[in-house]
C-alpha cells in the first residue's frame, strides 16, 4: 500500500511539476544570453544611449529561431529576467513571456532577413537622435565610422508600432551594408553580430554624431572617405 502511495505521488509531483522544470530547462539554455543582454542593456544606459522606458534591445538565441528582448515598458536600466521576452522570428511570444517591446516585430524580420544579425539595439541617444530629427545623416567625419557604420540610412518620421515604420526600416535594411537606420523625430536602430559589437557600433554612432556636431559648430563637417583613410 504505501509503495502505490509512493508511486502515486511521484506521478502527481510529475505532473505538477514538469512544465516548471522544463521552463527552468529551457531558461537554463539561453541563460548566457540573457545575462549578457541585461549587462550590455545596463551599459548601453549608463552611457546615455536611452533614457527612462525608451528604445529597445535584443539577441538572438543561436542554433534557434528565437531571440530574447527587452519589455514594453521596461527600462534598460533595470533589465533583469523578469523584464525579458523570449519571442520566434514570426512573431509568437513564448514561454508566458512578459509583453515584448512595441517595435518587436522589427526586430524580428531583420532577424529573418538578415542572418549575420545576432543583435539589434533602438536607441535615442541625443546627438544621434538630434541629427535625425532635423532630418540628416550623421556626417561619417572619422576614419573609424566610415570604416565601422558602413551605411547610414535616414527614414522619415511613422508612428511606432505602424506597417509604414516596420516598412521603412526593413527596407534600409535589405541593403546588408547598413548597419544604422536614423528615423526622423524619433531616435536610431543598429544592428551587431553580436551584443558586444552591437554595444560598441552604438557608442560609435553617438561619439560620432556629436564629433559632427561639434565639428558644425567651428566650421562645415566634410564627410570622410575610406579612399583617404591611412589604416
Amino acid at each position: 500500500m504505501n509503495a502505490m502511495k509512493s508511486t502515486i505521488y511521484i506521478i502527481l509531483s510529475f505532473l505538477v511539476f514538469a512544465p516548471v522544470w522544463g521552463a527552468q530547462a529551457e531558461v537554463f539554455h539561453d541563460r548566457a544570453q540573457r545575462d549578457a543582454l541585461i549587462a550590455i542593456a545596463k551599459r548601453a544606459y549608463d552611457r546615455d544611449l536611452t533614457f527612462g522606458a525608451g528604445g529597445d534591445i535584443s539577441v538572438r538565441v543561436p542554433g534557434t529561431n528565437r531571440m530574447l528582448i527587452k519589455a514594453t515598458g521596461t527600462s534598460f536600466g533595470d533589465m533583469d529576467y523578469s523584464k525579458i521576452s523570449l519571442v520566434d522570428i514570426e512573431g509568437n511570444i513564448l514561454r508566458n513571456s512578459p509583453q515584448p517591446s512595441h517595435e518587436t516585430e522589427i526586430h524580428y524580420k531583420i532577424y529573418a532577413m538578415r542572418p549575420e544579425v545576432g543583435a539589434i539595439m533602438h536607441m535615442h541617444s541625443p546627438y544621434a537622435t538630434a541629427w535625425a530629427t532635423v532630418g540628416l545623416k550623421i556626417p561619417v567625419v572619422t576614419q573609424q565610422s566610415v570604416s565601422t557604420l558602413k551605411e547610414l540610412a535616414i527614414v522619415p518620421y511613422n508612428k511606432v508600432g505602424t506597417p509604414e515604420l516596420v516598412n521603412a526600416v526593413l527596407d534600409a535594411y535589405r541593403n546588408i551594408q547598413t548597419k544604422v537606420v536614423m528615423m526622423e523625430n524619433h531616435g536610431v536602430f543598429i544592428v551587431g553580430t553580436d551584443l558586444y559589437d552591437l554595444l560598441y557600433k552604438a557608442e560609435l554612432v553617438e561619439n560620432t554624431a556629436r564629433i559632427a556636431y561639434l565639428c558644425q559648430a567651428l566650421g562645415t563637417p566634410v564627410p570622410f572617405t575610406q579612399e583617404e583613410s591611412p589604416y
